[in-house]
């Protein structure tokens, strides 16, 4: 018999197992594909209805994931990957069915199907279909052992096992260092940043380790040794860290808004939690796909070769489990030795280099954990093979740290951290605030906050521009006070950040605003200049094109036509202003303009112009005019309580039909257009959330 023949024993080739235990097994590898399944079917189902989210606008806005033409695509690999492992429970539980035991594969064992395969069937005139039927049942048998049988190209017991678990862990390894690189960057999880360096740690070196300590127990123990870590560490970078970050999420996620409530956004420590651990939640990339994709397929790999290497212990075992071919020509026991020897020691060369990788794993790790927490990161990350600190919440606390916010003063402790590395930067209670030009460094910072300070000086040297805030998107200037109550030239650059479409001031001293902020600032942004000291409305406002204008508490007191004619305008905010009237010459109202705040002001008529907008809204289920506290409310208060049958101003021809009209009749109109609630009253900037977790 040759050596190949002889090599193993047919007892070594599987793990021997009682009832009891094998039963153990084919449960773990069960949940192991509901789990894994369920977690691709879930994945695909909330791709397939992603873009209609509230949730997929904040992502979509916060640059977060794939763009929504990408989603069909991912929903739908996933349902393939979900299907796989469908198809694997189903061939788990239908062979149990059929063979009145558990069992993991439909198909004969080894010794049937050559029994299959040496049997003669000499079909008749009768039974032609059975022998086609049966013909075709053989071919497929035939395949599957070819392929994935104990001894075929993918099987537990093939010539090429070794050489295709070293490729597929070579991949595997590549990319879940990866993984733990963009965990180590992205998450200040530092518990669940270890657990997952230690499983990759232990995956390096579980081939040395196994078969260093299994050195003297059969091949199949020490083959399934190695696919159950392998096993391991595919379902926790497949489903174990998304998850691990997910369920964190969902107690603050709202179903009926289908995303998270506003203020969450507001909150520094919460959004910038999100807008990096998202990152691991949803794909970003297509090679990020390709990643989860392939973990998804490498635990059906997995879990296959672990099923084929268990069976239940048998105290018989017939002589013929294991006949094999002898060749014609025999080689030679030096040549068989050699080659055996090469292989060998090509194997020990692969473990080692694995094993070497594991330690220079561990070696950036640890030298990333041992790096200094710096005062003002207030969430601090430890990416590898960094020198200084890194955070993606940076507050500089004057206050806390005993500064005002003078220039040097800003420059040593934002000198402590990797400024490059910030997400959020935010700057508060600074009694003399300097901006110093190293804000440049910010480069991926996507926020920045002032908040409780006053602004000294603020050169353009240290604007924020497109060049050095590239991902910027949001700033906000909060309880501030700025030199003489003009923009600071840090923010007037002609190099403005290219994504930067939210801008909110509340609480300031800003009284005016330079005439060519159009040609500086983007086109179409939502603007907030809440309770600023601006007394007429800039014009250069309406030119901006602004989706929201909220001037809420700013001491107005006349507003421009141009207001009402902004052709993208959809929310205006004109609450708790000093304003009597609305212009009467409008004649272009704009089109998408959906809804008008006019809380606490002393308007008490409506010109006809106002008509288009309020026949728009009729029936649509929110009134378009949010009136609480205001002059025109009371009087529709008298109108309803039947204490009046007109409203408080002398009638005219020139009024809204639609909203001047008291008769019993139109007050259903009035009513679906007009909402009296003194809810709305309330800044558009969340200012008292704000303030809870930001004040002294």
């Amino acid at each position: 018999m040759s050596p190949r023949a002889s090599k193993q024993s047919p007892a070594s080739q599987y793990v021997d197992l009682s009832p009891w235990a094998f039963a153990l097994w084919w449960m773990v590898l069960f949940v192991v594909h509901v789990i894994t399944g369920g977690y691709n079917a879930a994945y695909a189902m909330f791709y397939w209805e992603l873009q209609n989210t509230y949730l997929y606008l904040c992502l979509d806005y916060s640059g977060i994931g794939m763009p929504a033409d990408a989603h069909s695509t991912i929903a739908i690999v996933n349902a393939v990957l979900a299907g796989l492992h469908g198809v694997c429970l189903l061939s788990m539980v239908g062979a149990s069915l059929w063979r009145r035991e558990l069992a993991f594969s439909p198909w004969p064992e080894p010794s049937s199907k050559r029994g299959l395969f040496n049997k003669a069937v000499v079909p008749t005139a009768d039974d032609r279909f059975s022998s086609r039927i049966t013909s075709a049942r053989t071919q497929t048998v035939y395949l599957y052992s070819l392929v994935w049988g104990r001894q075929g190209v993918l099987g537990v017991n093939g010539n090429k096992f070794h050489v295709i678990l070293v490729v597929r862990e070579l991949i595997e390894t590549a990319l879940q260092t990866v993984q733990a690189y963009r965990m180590s960057r992205l998450l200040p999880r530092v518990l669940l940043n270890r657990f997952y360096v230690c499983l990759l740690v232990l995956n390096c070196w579980s081939s040395v380790l196994i078969y260093s300590l299994l050195r003297h127990r059969i091949e199949a123990q020490r083959r399934f040794t190695c696919l159950l870590c392998d096993c391991i560490l595919d379902l926790v970078s497949c489903v174990g860290v998304p998850l691990i970050i997910l369920f964190s999420y969902l107690g603050d996620y709202d179903a009926g808004l289908t995303g998270f409530d506003m203020e969450k956004w507001y909150d520094d420590v919460w959004s910038a939690h999100a807008l990096n651990e998202f990152q691991m939640i949803v794909v970003v990339s297509w090679s990020d796909l390709a990643s989860r994709a392939f973990f998804s397929l490498g635990l059906i790999f997995t879990t296959t070769n672990l099923k084929e290497l268990l069976r239940k212990y048998r105290r018989r075992i017939a002589s013929t489990a294991n006949s094999i071919r002898i060749p014609d020509k025999m080689p030679s026991l030096k040549s068989i030795a050699l080659r055996a020897r090469g292989r060998q020691v090509l194997l020990h060369l692969v473990h080692f280099l694995f094993a070497v990788w594991g330690v220079v794993v561990l070696s950036l790790h640890i030298q990333a954990s041992v790096r200094p927490k710096a005062a003002q990161c207030v969430l601090q990350v430890f990416p590898w093979a960094e020198s200084n600190p890194s955070c993606y919440l940076a507050v500089l606390d004057c206050y806390r740290l005993g500064i005002t916010g003078k220039l040097a003063e800003v420059e040593d402790h934002w000198s402590e951290f990797d400024r490059s590395t910030v997400v959020t930067l935010v700057m508060r209670h600074c009694p003399n605030l300097e901006i110093p030009d190293m804000l440049a460094d910010f480069h991926l910072t996507t926020g920045i906050k002032v908040y409780n300070s006053t602004i000294q000086s603020w050169e353009a040297s240290a604007a924020i521009t497109n060049t050095n805030h590239p991902e910027l998107i949001w700033f906000y200037l909060v309880r501030v006070n700025l030199t003489d109550g003009v923009l600071p030239q840090g923010a007037q650059s002609l190099d403005f950040p290219a994504k930067l479409y939210d801008i909110e001031f509340c609480y300031t001293n800003l009284r005016e605003l330079p005439d060519d902020l159009d040609s500086k600032w983007l086109i179409g942004t939502a603007i907030y200049m809440e309770y600023c000291q601006l007394t007429t409305v800039p014009l250069v406002l309406t030119r901006l094109d602004p989706y929201y204008l909220a001037l809420t508490g700013n001491p107005i007191t006349e507003l421009p036509p141009e207001l009402f004619e902004v052709p993208d305008m959809f929310h205006l905010g004109l609450g708790n202003t000093s304003i009597a009237q609305l212009p009467r010459n409008v004649t272009n109202l704009s089109p998408l303009l959906s809804f008008i705040h006019f809380t606490n002001t002393d308007v008490s008529f409506f010109w006809a112009w106002i008509d288009p907008l309020i026949q728009r809204a009729l029936g649509g289920g929110e009134a378009p005019l949010k009136m609480g506290g205001s002059t025109y409310c009371f009087d529709v208060e008298n109108v309803i309580h039947g204490n009046t049958d007109t409203f408080s101003v002398l009638p005219s021809g020139e009024y809204s039909p639609m909203l001047m009209d008291a008769s019993e009749a139109n007050r259903d109109v009035i009513l679906q257009a007009v909402d009296c609630d003194l809810m709305h009253s309330r800044t558009f900037y969340p200012i008292a959330f704000e303030d809870s977790i930001s004040s002294l």
